[in-house]
């Protein structure tokens, strides 16, 4: 991606060379083409979209290490039936450089003969986070161990690994029902629970398979530019302090894609129209695709708004940056996109 020569350095435009009458330069103000300025911008965009990403070396850092607390977990006495990575590096939408914010996600399955007093018990949910941040701090008594909501974090100098115990949906306590079923004629029952401890305590459904068949599906259709938007997405959503979490914006850009975008448009139009309709995204209710459980019930309506107003402050730079662009003002259309996206926007 991104291998298109650069137009901007190459003694036009910008640099403000041109070819007087008499065949000597002159200064000027010329300008690219419309057309050179759009394929340099995009190649910007496909390169920004390429470097958000981490390399295949953490990828690896991150599945060895979840096998390490996994094979913890085991070693401290829980049962577990199967697990898997899911959320941002299943995805491949885990952006880099990695840090202790950064985190990879695990769904332990616990086996749910042995630990029934956990899936069938009102305080299940929480019983089970619990026991599980327990075993965790014992194995890793220098680091940080916490329960977040629906997981325990292990909180590591590089990255964070966070764990959330599950059973199969079938086999908790008064699961929280699915509002609706994408699944045809699969059983909606047929994912996992895990716990929630957001205003009070209970379990949800999740089926991370699937979503991701459904991502891939709608990724592969728009020719891997579900993908581009939003490792993009994600990225600014972090050099902008975060307004919604990672998730959510995974989510909003995978709704783009099913809702909003055109066929055929590039990297850079998509991103130009996500934004567009990012302020919108966040004002409307959020839901996780399979289960359709709600996942932005736990922001304030002043953090909605929030991140609204950033949403549309990014759009409007988008648009100057739109504008200088079919100008053939590309420099000046990359420092503007640069007032979005940080100086990583070549």
């Amino acid at each position: 991606m991104g291998n298109s020569r650069t137009v901007g350095g190459s003694g036009y435009g910008s640099a403000g060379y041109g070819r007087g009458p008499g065949g000597g330069s002159q200064s000027s103000d010329s300008s690219d083409s419309p057309q050179q300025a759009q394929r340099e911008i995009e190649s910007s965009h496909e390169k920004y979209a390429e470097k958000a990403e981490i390399t295949d070396r953490q990828a690896k850092q991150m599945q060895s290490r979840r096998e390490n607390v996994v094979d913890s977990l085991k070693q401290e006495g829980l049962e577990v039936e199967e697990d898997h990575i899911f959320g941002s590096v299943m995805q491949g939408t885990q952006t880099g450089p990695l840090d202790e914010d950064s985190d990879v996600d695990v769904l332990v399955v616990l086996d749910a003969d042995e630990h029934r007093n956990w899936a069938e018990d009102e305080n299940g949910p929480r019983n089970a986070l619990n026991a599980v941040r327990r075993r965790l701090e014992k194995k890793y008594p220098n680091q940080e161990v916490y329960v977040d909501r629906n997981v325990v974090a292990v909180k590591f100098s590089d990255f964070t690994v966070e764990v959330a115990p599950a059973f199969r949906y079938n086999q908790v306590r008064d699961p929280d029902n699915p509002v609706g079923s994408v699944f045809g004629a699969d059983n909606p029952r047929n994912g996992y629970a895990i716990p929630d401890t957001y205003d009070g305590q209970s379990w949800v459904g999740t089926n991370p398979r699937k979503f991701q068949a459904m991502y891939d599906a709608v990724n592969e259709n728009n020719g891997g530019k579900l993908q581009k938007v939003a490792v993009s997405a994600k990225k600014w959503n972090e050099e902008n302090g975060k307004p919604v979490n990672s998730y959510h914006m995974v989510l909003m850009a995978y709704k783009y894609f099913r809702e909003d975008a055109p066929a055929g448009a590039s990297t850079s139009q998509h991103m130009n129209r996500f934004f567009k309709n990012l302020p919108r995204y966040v004002n409307r209710e959020t839901r996780e695709p399979v289960y359709q459980e709600q996942i932005d019930d736990g922001m304030s309506k002043e953090e909605k708004k929030q991140a609204a107003q950033k949403a549309y402050k990014a759009s409007e730079k988008i648009e100057e940056a739109e504008q200088l662009k079919k100008q053939g003002k590309t420099q000046e259309a990359k420092e503007k996109y640069r007032e979005v996206y940080g100086n990583k926007f070549k």
